[in-house]
């Protein structure tokens, strides 16, 4: 913890000012040195204590506080300013304290953090980001965004703003746009639209006085909850309702007259004038509101689509993230990548309901009871949909406060459990590398395991930036040793073995239960026969074996070693089926987090 003075006089103003009134520079130079001294006492006294302060002082508080520091009446008479005339020197210091009593209007004011708002997601270049009186500074992708905060566009820019409670902000080129107040808990939002164009799509209201509010020079669009695009100069606005509905008044309260939008329907506010009755979109104008904001997506070859579902008791409103992967060519192969989260966009279809997705996620209403293993996905601009991979959920462990599995395995998907409310920012490190975030509910989050060395991790979970909650995690990584290529001949002997690593610790949870069970198929017997295993609780059946690893598989560094030995049938490749199942006790999330620490 420290103590940071943040002083609106530079260096070079203070010593001016101290050359003004005395004329001598070993007097400024030991009010320098006794000034830091005497600062740096105060910051030991008071971190001692655990207290951390940033001071925004008034111009006449910074100067007592340098005479108070660096020096006094005594000091700067009888030993720094030796052949000045006594009732000179006097003079200077009184005249710097009358100085000093008559500027000190304001005291010292403790100076927080600033609330952050959400985040840049995505953007097409050139943009900007104004902060309180600073020059502005480049937008850049992941830059955080605060209360207050003025988002401008300049010709062919564009913006894509993530707000802490999901909501998504596509600021379209040439425009200004500022958030005022955004606060995911209560979610109350307050945006200003100088000028320009902006689509958004705005969480639903759930909370009591719970409001999201757009100004603009002439109009005050009111959202509960929807999808809606707004166009504006200084005399006129077109508000168009895209999704559900908002309603529309002029700016000026003493002009009469509201209106409400449904899905499809605009209406235009002019300067003293109220909203003009509610007019059927054409389909250019819809089209408009989409090309005037989006974030062009290059060309991609999609190949597949996974998701991961949601409990059905972790409350309606839940936010879905979607992964993808896209094929293209590299050194004369076919390769297959991740797309970019943010290049995500166009329908997910699963059962009878459709999800629209915007940058990698989308928030529905988790209605579904039995969730089908398949499901269709159309990007945007596209007619074919991608096949699309439908992870069940897993059961929920009742309990109270934050509270996370024991282990998981590396690349595998987990949860995390606890009110995280209405703010859809999460993230959960291990020491500090992240997790990947599947879905956010009221009742906690999906969380892929990243792929890191198996072991045991310190484990912390942010919501909206901030730190709530940490404990400790194993990750257990599985690696195999495998033949490659996986080829035999008639009569040749083969050797296959698994690595379990993170394990440590684990037994202690499991009441005698096996850690992890390992289960090997043959699939290829007419290829591969003969399987066996010399390690300890391994057990054969036709072909598979099955291993149940406990504590006297586990060696001091927490790695268990499994062995598969066969031998060809014949030539040709074989192919082995692995499944790798940790126990309930370890996988279910019951261990509890603990709060973290507030920072001052």
């Amino acid at each position: 913890m420290t103590v940071e003075p943040r002083w609106w006089l530079s260096t070079g103003v203070v010593y001016q000012l101290l050359s003004d009134v005395s004329g001598n520079i070993h007097l400024r130079e030991t009010i320098r040195l006794r000034m830091q001294a005497g600062w740096q006492a105060w910051s030991t006294f008071l971190r001692r204590r655990g207290i951390r302060v940033q001071f925004l002082c008034s111009f006449g508080f910074r100067i007592l506080l340098v005479l108070l520091v660096g020096f006094s009446a005594k000091v700067a008479h009888k030993r720094f300013v030796k052949g000045i005339p006594e009732m000179a020197t006097h003079r200077h210091i009184m005249a710097l304290v009358t100085l000093a009593v008559a500027t000190a209007a304001s005291p010292c004011m403790a100076q927080s953090q600033p609330n952050q708002a959400g985040e840049i997601r995505a953007l097409v270049p050139v943009g900007s980001v104004l902060r309180g009186t600073a020059r502005a500074i480049p937008a850049q992708r992941n830059d955080p965004l605060y209360w207050q905060d003025t988002v401008r566009t300049e010709s062919e820019g564009r913006i894509r703003i993530g707000l802490l409670d999901g909501s998504i902000l596509n600021v379209g080129s040439q425009s200004s746009l500022t958030i005022t107040k955004h606060d995911a808990a209560t979610q109350q939002t307050q945006l200003e639209l100088t000028y320009g164009r902006i689509r958004a799509k705005a969480m639903r209201i759930t909370q009591p006085g719970g409001s999201f509010k757009v100004r603009t020079p002439v109009a005050v669009t009111g959202v509960v909850g929807t999808g809606f695009y707004i166009t504006t100069t200084i005399d006129m606005t077109l508000v168009l309702c895209l999704e559900h509905t908002v309603r529309v008044r002029n700016v000026v309260d003493t002009v009469a007259g509201e209106v409400t939008l449904h899905a499809g329907e605009f209406t235009q506010v002019r300067r003293g004038m109220p909203p003009t009755s509610p007019s059927a979109a054409s389909p250019e104008q819809l089209r408009e509101s989409d090309d005037a904001t989006s974030i062009p997506v290059p060309p991609v070859d999609w190949t597949r689509v996974e998701v991961s579902w949601p409990p059905s008791n972790c409350g309606q409103e839940v936010t879905l993230f979607v992964r993808a992967w896209s094929r293209h060519t590299q050194d004369g192969k076919q390769i297959e990548t991740p797309v970019d989260p943010e290049m995500v966009t166009g329908n997910l279809h699963v059962g009878d309901i459709t999800v629209a997705v915007a940058g990698g996620n989308g928030t529905f209403t988790n209605a579904l009871r039995s969730v089908p293993p398949e499901g269709t996905f159309v990007p945007e601009g596209k007619q074919s949909p991608v096949p699309t991979k439908i992870w069940s959920p897993v059961k929920i462990a009742e309990g109270q406060g934050w509270r996370a599995p024991r282990a998981a395995l590396v690349g595998n998907e987990f949860y995390v459990l606890g009110p995280i409310g209405s703010t859809r920012q999460v993230a959960f490190t291990f020491a500090g590398r992240p997790a990947t975030v599947s879905w956010v509910g009221p009742c906690g989050t999906g969380l892929l395991a990243p792929e890191i060395p198996g072991g045991a991790y310190p484990v912390s979970l942010s919501i909206g930036g901030q730190a709530v909650a940490q404990g400790q995690m194993n990750l257990v990584q599985i690696v195999y040793d495998v033949p490659m290529p996986p080829v035999l001949v008639r009569g040749q002997a083969v050797k296959i073995e698994i690595e379990l690593r993170g394990l440590a610790g684990l037994d202690q949870f499991v009441e005698g239960r096996p850690i992890e069970v390992t289960t090997v198929t043959n699939t290829t017997p007419e290829i591969l026969g003969g399987l066996r295993s010399q390690t300890p609780g391994a057990s054969g059946r036709g072909e598979t074996i099955t291993f149940r690893v406990g504590a006297v598989n586990v060696d001091p560094s927490g790695t268990a070693r499994l062995d598969v030995t066969g031998r060809g049938r014949q030539k040709g490749e074989f192919d082995l089926s692995v499944k790798n199942k940790l126990d309930k006790a370890l996988e279910l999330p019951g261990n509890p987090l603990t709060p973290a620490p507030s920072k001052p």
